[in-house]
């Protein structure tokens, strides 16, 4: 329904472009900071959950990077232009487990799966800015980044707000540290606005970028398919055989269940590829994960994985 909800503010002018471009901003910058600094700063961390949390990480990095050399033989086998297969296998193999991830979590998993699902999207960050940026370049002469420079795209990507947050929240649950009193009303005022805020303003990519005719290009629609039930199924048959806690398991069946990434289209248009491809894939892959994301949860609840 919030989902709906953006597609009508959009669809008849309550929204326009600066409106949803303000809200992604505030959702960035000051709502999503604010929830999981106030969610992890009252977390009762242990050590065995902060090893779990850098495991989901790790773990996460690991699926992206299968994801990864998938997307780039599936895209091999495929009569595409080459031009535009790297926002294919880019759009295949990133999940939307931050603007979309963090209100699921939240709603159908608490605190801990959003705990997890940060550990997911610092992952999928990290990847943005390293591997995703090698594949937006690719069959282009370019000339080579040095190590510094490489180096410092990472550290911008990992000094991203809900990073930060993530990182101090982390830092201050395991410190034992208490934040005052009205700190904490703050971020408990803020932080419970985002998750809204952010299914509205992805709903509102419904209203615009596509049309009938999207649903009929095989280059648009194969990633799609791909994005929402090969990667899931991927993740779900290497985690099968990990001796490593079942409900991380699943949130991070869950986080590869997502949409293609928002953020996609923005690198594709940072390096001159196909951003109306891009965005076509984004919203209709968040079109029917309306769909397959419940689906997937209820499967995961009830075959007691």
């Amino acid at each position: 329904m919030l989902l709906i909800t953006g597609f009508f503010c959009k669809k008849y002018g309550i929204f326009n472009d600066a409106t949803v471009n303000a809200i992604n901003k505030f959702i960035v910058f000051i709502g999503y900071p604010c929830l999981i600094l106030g969610r992890l700063a009252v977390l009762d961390m242990d050590h065995s959950l902060f090893i779990n949390f850098l495991l989901s990480l790790f773990i996460n990095l690991g699926l992206l990077l299968l994801f990864g050399a998938y997307a780039r033989l599936y895209s091999r086998g495929r009569r595409f232009p080459e031009e535009d297969k790297p926002d294919m296998e880019f759009s295949i193999m990133s999940p939307n487990n931050g603007f979309m991830g963090f209100p699921v979590a939240i709603s159908f998993f608490g605190d801990i799966g959003l705990l997890y699902m940060i550990g997911s999207n610092v992952a999928l960050n990290t990847m943005f800015f390293t591997y995703g940026s090698a594949l937006m370049k690719r069959g282009r002469e370019i000339e080579a980044e040095s190590v510094p420079k490489k180096l410092k795209k990472l550290l911008i990507s990992l000094a991203h707000p809900t990073i930060c947050a993530a990182f101090v929240g982390i830092l201050i649950c395991y410190s034992r540290v208490e934040l005052p009193g009205f700190a904490i009303e703050y971020l408990n005022i803020i932080g419970p606005i985002a998750p809204a805020l952010a299914m509205i303003s992805i709903g509102t990519m419904l209203a615009g970028g596509f049309g009938p005719h999207s649903f009929r290009k095989r280059i648009v629609m194969e990633p799609v398919l791909n994005r929402l039930l090969v990667t899931p199924l991927i993740t779900f048959i290497v985690l099968w055989f990990l001796p490593i806690d079942p409900f991380m398991k699943t949130i991070l069946i869950v986080s590869s269940t997502m949409p293609v990434a928002a953020f996609v289209p923005i690198i594709s248009e940072q390096h001159g590829r196909n951003k109306s491809l891009a965005g076509e894939t984004v919203v209709i892959s968040t079109l029917f994960s309306m769909a397959t994301i419940p689906f997937a949860i209820w499967i995961l609840n009830n075959t007691g994985f």
